[in-house]
């Protein structure tokens, strides 16, 4: 172990002997007072003082809709008026006096509710959905949901559901299928920082290089690549504790707290700088900031992190999470649109302005060599500040979730209006061939043509579904089907 972490261990032992007991207290769960009451039970609490209540939604115009089971019984305006009266009562009393005008997203106020026709009250769907939810407890399955928009009880899935299966849990509990509205939908995952833990790791995360005893410096992984037949990542050789040197550094993603198993990898390639030639007296050069890391852990895809948005969020964006690269460009062109996710302005864009530049670095002694830059567009937020080093270079093709690598971030000016970049190129020309993508596979081939009893059945099982989803009956549509599939020819 090195010194760092014995130095570290020896305070956090004494820390944890003098705080045992404290600690102990404070981390023991203890349970709930009371059961918390869910806006689902204040909707049946509601449904009990109005029967036949199914749920309330304001529409798009700021309009609350109120569902009731027994709306078509409401004909007179007499009864509508009474209906209307009842409800907002109920409402109020249960949610609250101003609940309704304090939530209404027009004009800060609720007009009085419009009843519409619902076919279930809430009561009945609160059941439903307290049935369903224990019987759906897959990976599947992302969520159940009293849907008082809908007056029905929706069920999300992660891909094509099957009716037949839902149909029959539908059956086996009781419920009408017909109240079910089952959906594919996207997985829902707790939100996470550039600054968080990830693992497989993407490139633009965070990332902390030891330099010393309680020394340490914060940058930006680059992008994962497999070099020599090995598996690493790429980031600048500025954040290493020398540039120019390999001192087979740790790397830990996204920080180093005592025993915490972060360490990722450790540096195995930065390369010299020159002087002499192309490199004016007094000047160290070097035609890229990059230094290559090996993995300690498995390497993760060739993917650059992706936040909620490229205005400065720091949050991992739920689907999709990260851009795919997919190609390279090695040299970008002036007026290129490219994009950069770092630690600590997170994704931001901006055009490039020059290319081919010659670079000296302020307050130190390097220059590098043919370096392109970025500069802001009028209206956006900052591009780049310390922390940022290290972070992928691309441009987002046209399916807006995969990337084009150009580079990697090394620094701008202090007012955040532009950063540099080492071009691709001649980050290769330094560390050597690099692989940072996955070539496509060739399409597969076509599938061979249907046969006609294929052709057939195929027609057969269309019908039959058409028929089920126009209401039709088992007892209808079955025979049909099988009906149908008699008649096709045996081959």
């Amino acid at each position: 172990m090195r010194l760092r972490n014995l130095l570290k261990a020896v305070v956090a032992i004494a820390m944890t002997f003098a705080t045992a007991a404290s600690a102990q207290q404070k981390e023991t769960p203890t349970a709930p007072s009371a059961p918390a009451a869910t806006f689902d039970d204040k909707l049946v609490k509601i449904g009990e003082l109005a029967p036949g209540f199914g749920g309330m939604f304001f529409d798009d115009k700021g309009a609350l809709q109120v569902y009731m089971k027994n709306a078509v019984e409401l004909r007179g305006a007499d009864a509508m008026k009474t209906a209307r009266a009842q409800v907002s009562s109920a409402i109020a009393s249960v949610l609250g006096a101003d609940f309704l005008a304090q939530n209404a997203p027009r004009n800060g106020r609720a007009r009085e509710p419009n009843i519409i026709k619902g076919d279930y009250d809430v009561i009945e769907l609160a059941k439903w959905k307290k049935s369903v939810g224990p019987a759906l407890d897959g990976q599947e399955i992302v969520f159940v949901d009293l849907d008082e928009r809908r007056n029905r009880v929706t069920i999300g899935v992660i891909g094509d559901p099957s009716r037949q299966r839902f149909e029959a849990l539908a059956k086996s509990l009781g419920i009408p299928f017909e109240a079910l509205i089952v959906e594919e939908t996207q997985p829902i995952r707790f939100h996470a920082s550039l600054r968080d833990k990830r693992r497989p790791v993407p490139g633009g995360v965070q990332i902390e290089i030891d330099t010393g005893v309680f020394a340490y410096k914060l940058c930006t992984l680059g992008f994962n690549v497999v070099r020599n037949g090995r598996d690493g990542f790429v980031t600048n050789s500025h954040c290493t504790r020398n540039r120019g040197v390999s001192n087979d550094d740790d790397f830990h993603q996204p920080n180093d707290p005592l025993f915490s198993g972060n360490k990722i990898g450790d540096e195995d390639a930065d390369p010299a700088y020159f002087t002499g030639g192309q490199c004016p007296s007094g000047r160290r050069c070097r035609f890229s900031d990059s230094a290559y890391a090996d993995y300690r852990i498995d390497r993760g895809r060739f993917e650059i992190a992706r936040t909620t948005n490229n205005t400065g969020s720091l949050t991992i964006n739920g689907s999709p999470s990260t851009f795919l690269i997919v190609s390279e460009t090695p040299d970008s062109m002036v007026g290129m649109r490219l994009n950069k996710v770092g630690r600590t302005t997170g994704w931001a864009f901006g055009d490039v302005r020059e290319t081919c530049i010659d670079v000296n670095v302020a307050d130190t002694d390097v220059r590098l060599l043919c370096q392109s830059r970025v500069a802001r567009v009028s209206g956006t937020n900052k591009l780049s500040d310390n922390g940022d080093s290290g972070s992928p270079v691309f441009s987002i093709l046209p399916t807006g979730s995969q990337a084009s690598l150009h580079g990697i971030l090394w620094g701008g000016p202090d007012d955040g209006s532009a950063f540099v970049f080492s071009p691709l190129s001649l980050i290769e020309q330094e560390l050597g061939p690099l692989t940072t993508f996955t070539p496509p596979r060739p399409p597969p081939p076509p599938p061979p043509p249907l046969t006609p009893r294929e052709q057939c059945l195929r027609e057969c099982n269309a019908e039959r579904d058409a028929c089920l989803a126009d209401g039709g009956l088992g007892s209808q549509c079955i025979p049909a089907w099988r009906r149908c599939r008699e008649q096709c020819p045996a081959r």
